[in-house]
């Protein structure tokens, strides 16, 4: 009788062992590893996002040069050193007529205007084209070097026996005040 009771006490304990074991390796062992495998993925995606951001502080200094190079760039284009805004504006536009072989007629400069903390120089402008150049035309007013922003524009046909056009065009340059001469001028 005592080996037989000490046989169901190994199998017990054997079967309690093997119950241990069954229950620490399906409720902490599976889920560990399935915690592993996202924590690892994550670890992986971290990685990048640092490695990135590190890339990010590299180049920093050179995007806040250049930025300082497009402010400069903008004061400049919203700032002329030229004075005298009105007249340049009809150069310009004459200019760029004249190299696109379009028919000018009339140009009329209108006073500048205050718009908030800048100065808007109002031009007006009739000419004579077929549909093509006064399309490129317009798209050439808006492109740099020029400062000028197209407002407007009203066409017509031309005059009885003309192939063209006629374009009545509204275009305006802006410019910032400067800060003395506002001071200045309000006083």
């Amino acid at each position: 009788m005592r080996g037989s009771r000490l046989r169901e006490r190994t199998v017990l304990i054997a079967a309690g062992a093997a119950l241990a074991g069954f229950l620490l390796v399906f409720f902490v062992v599976l889920p560990m590893r399935d915690t592993a495998k996202n924590l690892s993925g994550q670890i992986r995606t971290f990685s990048a996002a640092i490695d990135e951001a590190n890339k990010m502080y590299r180049q920093m200094p050179a995007a806040e040069e250049e930025a300082k190079q497009m402010r400069a760039e903008t004061a400049k284009l919203f700032m002329p050193e030229n004075v005298e805004v009105t007249p340049s504006l009809v150069r310009e536009i004459a200019q760029l007529n004249s190299d696109l072989g379009i028919n000018l007629n009339s140009i009329r400069p209108a006073e500048p205007e205050p718009v908030g903390n800048g100065v808007r120089y109002p031009v007006s402008f009739r000419i004579e084209a077929d549909f093509p150049h006064i399309v490129r035309l317009l798209f050439e007013l808006e492109q740099p070097p020029h400062r000028l922003w197209v407002e407007g524009i009203e066409i017509t046909p031309g005059a009885r026996g003309a192939s063209g056009l006629s374009a009545l065009v509204h275009v305006a340059s802006y410019s910032l005040k400067s800060v003395s001469k506002g001071t200045d001028e309000e006083a």
